[in-house]
């Protein structure tokens, strides 16, 4: 078995329900190009920095969190259970210099299951970065597509556009890091 490959995404974006602490990245990157027929396609979302945050509670959790991890989103199906329309996923955990990466691709059926927005099923497309979900959530801080600001929180794509691309920040700078990179490594040595 190759233990490279790793379904990250859900408990990054969504921290479980710790007492000390939740998985969470630094960033969250998400590129998507549609088929020739407006709605299927292909996605990668890249997470960088993966780590486990400190709240309030002096206890370490990372290794809760990092078995966390493992046991729901890499042995288990929480992500392909909470989205629908994909197919064909592929996920990797992998270590880029002294961060922690994770890495998802897939085919999607239909842009609109993850959280793509067309009135009517024409015009520009939208896609709200606020909202919790799978696909949504984080800080605004970069897209190939035109961002209405704070009081708007949504990316706009002209109606002829076919790749999407949007960056958001995950963690807070305020909360203490700690890192899950020696446990992922004795995992991968096992």
């Amino acid at each position: 078995m190759n233990r490279l490959h790793i379904r990250p995404i859900g408990l990054i974006i969504t921290c479980a329900l710790l007492l000390s602490g939740c998985l969470t990245a630094s960033h969250k990157e998400m590129r998507l190009s549609l088929n020739n027929d407006g709605k299927s396609g292909t996605g990668t979302i890249l997470f960088s920095h993966i780590h486990s945050e400190a709240t309030e509670d002096t206890t370490d959790a990372t290794k809760k969190d990092f078995n966390s991890l493992i046991s729901e989103y890499y042995q288990g199906k929480k992500f392909e259970m909470a989205t629908k329309g994909i197919k064909n996923i592929k996920k990797r955990l992998y270590l880029d210099g002294k961060d922690l990466m994770g890495e998802i691709t897939f085919d999607f059926v239909d842009i609109a299951d993850l959280g793509f927005f067309r009135y009517n099923g024409r015009g520009p497309f939208l896609y709200y970065v606020l909202a919790d979900g799978y696909f949504t959530s984080g800080q605004f801080e970069v897209s190939n597509g035109s961002y209405g600001g704070e009081k708007m929180p949504v990316v706009f794509w002209d109606e002829n556009s076919r790749d999407f691309y949007v960056k958001v920040g995950l963690s807070s700078p305020q909360s203490p890091e700690r890192s899950i990179i020696p446990l992922y490594q004795a995992w991968v040595k096992k």
